[in-house]
């Protein structure tokens, strides 16, 4: 298989893409041959000159973006471009496994999968101390539809591909990209969705990737409006509205929001806050009083 884009997100993370792309250039792929594309959306020339300086004689395609695209946009630009059967799009903060391309791209022979995504370790400062990023993934798992797919990402079923994990079948994913359901900062996970009206997704028990997790992460930040319209997405797609992985997954994220918010002290004075404040701790006292409330938690925390 000779027929693959690998596209590397970067944004003013030069050493972080410096690992990236060293996990990238050692690739086991004697039996595969791809394309090495960095598209480079800072807002200087850091990455640039890093590329100039230890990467020039190295087979990599550097494109150079105006800086100022979102996220969403790039990747949207990045889509566009594609014009080979398999692509890969990742970020200059991940770091592949040697056999990543090897194993991914074997897994697309067949012509029902339209994207194969794999288990990952996620790590903060040393790669040493990661963790399983699915952790109840025992065997692949092969989707068809896209409530059994969305019910993944809810707290208590297990973990799921982050959306650097995968690698697609190009057709599909510029269908999936132009009827994107929605917009924001979760867009892959509409995407990700909607890639299921074209065929089937796998995602494979093996780790092939480690994940970075650091304060300028996009998920890091909550934005209550983004969040809401994933969370009705969800009920349009089949998952219930009073199910406790939705409501749980909810409440996580008004915490996440309330604790955003600065001085949590100052703030409660606000009656605003004291409203959100008040709802968030009814709705966990509520939620508590359920038996599979307390499954979730001892399964998360690896009790049970």
């Amino acid at each position: 298989m000779d027929n693959i884009q690998l596209y590397i997100l970067s944004r003013n993370r030069p050493n972080y893409l410096r690992e990236a792309l060293d996990s990238v250039l050692k690739q086991n792929h004697s039996l595969i041959k791809f394309e090495i594309i960095i598209s480079d959306n800072s807002n200087n020339e850091d990455v640039r000159s890093m590329i100039d300086k230890d990467y020039h004689q190295k087979n990599i395609k550097y494109i150079r973006r105006s800086g100022t695209t979102s996220l969403m946009g790039h990747v949207q630009l990045v889509v566009s471009e594609l014009n080979t059967e398999y692509a890969v799009i990742f970020h200059d903060d991940d770091i592949l496994y040697p056999d990543y391309m090897n194993v991914m791209s074997s897994f697309l022979n067949n012509n029902d999968v339209v994207a194969v995504g794999c288990n990952g370790m996620n790590f903060s400062d040393n790669v040493l101390d990661s963790k399983l990023r699915i952790r109840n993934l025992s065997s692949s798992i092969k989707f068809n539809n896209e409530k059994d797919f969305l019910e993944r990402y809810l707290p208590g079923n297990g973990g799921c591909a982050a959306h650097p994990c995968y690698m697609y079948r190009t057709k599909y994913l510029k269908q999936a990209m132009i009827k994107a359901p929605f917009k924001g900062k979760h867009f892959d996970v509409g995407i990700l969705s909607s890639l299921l009206n074209y065929g089937t997704i796998v995602w494979l028990t093996k780790p092939l990737i480690y994940y970075r997790e650091h304060t300028s992460n996009l998920s890091v930040i909550e934005s209550i409006p983004e969040r809401l319209v994933v969370l009705n997405y969800m009920k349009k797609k089949g998952i219930k509205k009073h199910s406790t992985n939705l409501l749980l997954f909810r409440i996580m994220f008004w915490v996440k929001w309330v604790l955003q918010q600065g001085n949590f002290l100052s703030n409660i004075s606000h009656r605003r806050y004291r409203i959100i404040f008040l709802s968030v701790l009814l709705k966990i006292i509520k939620i508590s009083m359920r038996w599979d409330f307390w499954k979730i938690v001892f399964t998360r925390y690896n009790v049970l």
